[in-house]
């Protein structure tokens, strides 16, 4: 049993598409099917029900993965340990982040963090459903690091390191009824159309668990991936905003405090498997920007 197949194994079952699994690995979709195939034939048995919708596993599949993981991230480990200890940190790095992170200026970072360790190789993806998807992908091991904006008492088994804290602003069309108020009541907003991030993303979410606790419901009708383009739309009158204040800008927009003090919590966060590897505590380091802010 090669440990490539069981690599194939594990991306195919996580996806639960061969498309996606080949994408993920960069290889090509025959030469992962063949993978899965010459594991399928020493096993005696299959591991995946397929189908023309999607790929299914097998009993034997189900009780496979848990331990195909195990050993994958144990050799992953072993490798990472041994080149480190032979000349210098060496490895590979799967980092998921979300976008408008300007303030962090994450490519200068990166550039540090590869000059001084050229031997890692960083993996940087983004995910649609922002940190609720980076969450997911931590927990199931397909990534090591991730910067997230969900609150750390939901990350705990995350070791989350808060390392931006911004107030939440609202966000409204010059001329709106309520832009002449030095602070905006959310319930005021209820009944307004809302521009907001897609669901998942941690900014929105904080937004809905207090309108939640105060048993007030909005409409979202419009949803943008990039934070620093909301102004724009609600410039356009297609709605007001609640955000975190990013030093965001626009023409056409008021911003406006809100009278409850809700905040958007930015981590970066590490799963147990990664924590101990010096590639990768050598990462956390150079993400970890609070003692700049002191």
């Amino acid at each position: 049993m090669e440990t490539r197949q069981l690599e194939y194994f594990v991306a195919v079952a996580q996806e639960r598409s061969f498309t996606r699994a080949a994408e993920r690995l960069t290889a090509v979709q025959s030469t992962v099917s063949a993978g899965v195939a010459a594991l399928e034939k020493e096993l005696r048995y299959a591991v995946f029900v397929r189908s023309t919708r999607r790929v299914e596993l097998t009993a034997l599949g189900a009780e496979l993965l848990p331990m195909a993981e195990q050993m994958l991230e144990g050799e992953r480990r072993i490798r990472a340990l041994a080149g480190e200890a032979g000349a210098g940190l060496t490895g590979r790095i799967r980092m998921g982040t979300v976008s408008n992170l300007a303030w962090l200026d994450l490519p200068a970072r990166l550039g540090e963090f590869h000059r001084e360790h050229p031997g890692v190789q960083l993996s940087m993806v983004h995910r649609p459903r922002g940190s609720t998807d980076i969450v997911r992908d931590l927990r199931a091991g397909r990534l090591d690091i991730g910067l997230v904006g969900l609150a750390p008492e939901e990350l705990t088994d995350l070791a989350p390191v808060v390392i931006d804290d911004s107030p939440l602003v609202a966000v409204l069309p010059r001329g709106h009824r309520l832009a002449g108020r030095s602070r905006i009541d959310l319930a005021d907003l209820a009944e307004e159309p809302f521009v907001d991030m897609p669901q998942g993303f941690g900014n929105r979410l904080a937004v809905e668990r207090y309108l939640r606790e105060q048993k007030l419901r909005r409409r979202v009708v419009v949803e943008v991936p990039d934070l620093a383009t909301v102004p724009e739309y609600v410039g356009a009158g297609l709605g007001v905003a609640v955000v975190p204040d990013q030093g965001l800008t626009g023409t056409g927009v008021v911003i406006r405090p809100l009278t409850a003090q809700l905040h958007w919590r930015m981590s970066v966060v590490s799963t147990q498997a990664a924590r101990g590897i010096p590639a990768v505590d050598a990462l956390l380091r150079v993400l970890d920007v609070r003692h700049e802010r002191e």
